[in-house]
């Protein structure tokens, strides 16, 4: 013969509060990761006069296989991304930092993922192969699941790739403490 212990039960009062307090602890968890996010850095967004030389040089055609030079500073660079991210709002990052050094390139920002902000950042290491800059992620600070930062390194590499479309090919690229200077010939 079984014994039965006798089951209490709790009370539907009790599971509430229990309910309203995990509730309101996973609220306030989310609060602090929000507030820990840095303060935007915010930049005017200008596009640099050299590429938009560069550009209008190019649309007017019949310059195949001119050269052509470009120089950066992290500054420059900083703003003509936050120009062109302004022109498509569907891309969801704002308020780019960039930090350049022979070693490599660091660039962070806010992302908007499931209509959260969240800062994100990233090392890489640029080179040239064959007239195209061929891209070494170095670290990629992405504060998301193992299989959404998959997906994204993933849209990385394919939005890198698109370089073969570009109207130019590189020659050199001398990265330098806060600045690059890129040549190349125009295709």
């Amino acid at each position: 013969m079984h014994t039965y212990w006798p089951i209490k039960r709790i009370p539907i009062n009790l599971n509430v509060g229990l309910a309203a307090l995990i509730i309101t602890l996973n609220g306030f968890a989310w609060v602090g990761v929000l507030l820990a996010a840095p303060e935007p850095y915010v930049v005017d967004p200008v596009r640099d006069p050299e590429i938009v030389t560069l550009l209008e040089y190019i649309r007017t055609g019949d310059q195949s296989e001119e050269t052509w030079q470009v120089t950066l500073t992290e500054l420059e660079a900083e703003q003509t991304i936050t120009w062109y991210l302004q022109r498509y709002p569907q891309i969801p990052f704002a308020h780019p930092q960039v930090e350049i050094t022979p070693d490599y390139v660091a660039g962070e920002g806010d992302a908007m993922l499931a209509g959260l902000r969240v800062h994100v950042g990233g090392k890489a290491r640029i080179t040239l192969a064959e007239g195209l800059p061929q891209v070494e992620i170095l670290e990629l600070n992405l504060p998301v699941p193992g299989p959404i930062r998959h997906a994204i390194e993933d849209e990385i590499e394919v939005q890198l790739r698109r370089a073969d479309l570009l109207p130019v090919r590189f020659s050199t690229a001398e990265w330098g403490e806060g600045e690059v200077v890129v040549r190349g010939v125009i295709r």
